[in-house]
């Protein structure tokens, strides 16, 4: 009850889910969720080195889940494997495209920020090639 009163002052609503703000990444306000997140430049274009770190750490954090999932490391370099080769033949949304539909099969939720890059083609291509990369290196490096 502590806790609540010091997060919640005057006791304060607990339920988020009352709390109504735009949950698509499509909308205006995406561009500044994306500057918040240190992502853009000054005139919104996409920071690349901040899209690189980015990237490199949401594909380690789903490498990991592929380990916790597959629970083999064969299986992982193969799942990987089977990924990369389909990426190659895609297009920038398509390998973004196929980035979700991996964490879909794994059962693990889109990461919020890989949400909110999702309705900006330039942020999702450049997130696309660095997450597949770092992927790639990742699997090429489990033994």
């Amino acid at each position: 009850m502590g806790v609540r009163l010091f997060l919640y002052r005057g006791g304060g609503d607990n339920n988020m889910n009352n709390y109504q703000r735009p949950h698509s990444p499509f909308e205006d306000t995406a561009v500044q969720r994306l500057r918040r997140m240190g992502l853009t430049t000054e005139d919104g274009a996409p920071e690349q080195d901040a899209m690189s770190v980015f990237s490199t750490i949401f594909a380690g954090q789903f490498f990991d889940d592929l380990c916790d999932y597959y629970q083999d490391d064969e299986q992982v370099r193969e799942v990987v494997a089977q990924r990369l080769h389909t990426a190659e033949q895609a297009g920038p949304a398509q390998k973004f495209l196929l980035i979700c539909l991996q964490y879909d099969s794994i059962y693990r939720d889109l990461p919020d920020p890989v949400w909110w890059i999702s309705g900006s083609p330039d942020f999702a291509a450049l997130f696309a090639e660095g997450f597949l990369a770092h992927l790639k290196q990742l699997a090429e490096n489990t033994q």
